[in-house]
């Protein structure tokens, strides 16, 4: 009897998993459905995604990978095909990895949704209260005090064809560009700047110390991997 009564609780709690799950990805179909039909992918940049055509990618990678999607704090959908096209800062969705990409719906810019591709979470945030200025930005570290975003650019440089018979195509390229910013938790941003020697100004009265801690752990501020060692230092004094 008890072994019946216990397959009848995990029964019951695998239907209502699973029902919630549907309706998690009903919601959610629904939901990109109801998204003006301008906002399916934006064809102007199929002539950037050729892989013939060009050199690099308008993506975060050329890819897409699983990942979710949350609205707030739930989860909203799960084990979706996701892809960041950072030239049209757009999230780009669809059912599977094997849903045709012309399927392929945008995630509303809302910052109530984010997304986690792989292990790299990407947010939207309005730029002084306007969504329509706003953008994604990649979340790279997430602290006590403080956290660090990455704002990936993609630097277009349109091809050409060939003017005649003794020249080449030149195909469009792809160019990586990456801005850091430190966000307070109360959501001021603060962009770090290009210049090497200036980047540990915005550290404050804490600038030497931050200083020689990189120094003394061999750190560069200019790598990416090395930045992140240092941001999570000053996090952690």
């Amino acid at each position: 009897m008890k072994k019946i009564t216990a397959y009848l609780l995990f029964a019951i709690m695998l239907v209502s998993f699973t029902a919630e799950a549907q309706r998690w990805d009903r919601e959610f179909v629904s939901g990109l459905n109801q998204i003006d039909q301008n906002n399916k992918l934006q064809r102007r940049f199929d002539k950037y995604t050729l892989k013939e055509n060009s050199i690099g990618t308008p993506y975060n990678h050329p890819d897409y990978l699983l990942g979710n999607v949350y609205k707030g704090n739930a989860l909203f959908a799960t084990n979706v095909a996701l892809r960041y096209n950072a030239v049209a800062d757009e999230l780009e969705v669809k059912e599977s990895l094997d849903t045709p990409d012309e399927d392929a719906r945008i995630l509303p810019k809302d910052p109530e949704y984010f997304a986690k591709i792989g292990h790299d979470i990407y947010v939207f945030v309005p730029f002084q209260g306007k969504v329509e200025d706003g953008g994604y930005f990649h979340v790279m570290f997430e602290g006590k005090k403080l956290d660090l975003y990455k704002k990936l650019i993609k630097r277009v440089i349109p091809g050409k064809k060939a003017s005649s018979s003794f020249t080449h195509d030149v195909p469009t390229e792809f160019r990586d560009e990456s801005q850091y910013f430190l966000v307070t938790k109360s959501g001021r941003f603060f962009q770090l700047p290009d210049d090497k020697n200036k980047k540990f100004d915005i550290f404050g009265a804490n600038k030497e110390v931050v200083l020689k801690y990189a120094e003394e752990n061999g750190l560069n501020s200019e790598q990416e991997a090395d930045l992140l060692k240092i941001v999570q230092h000053y996090d952690s004094m």
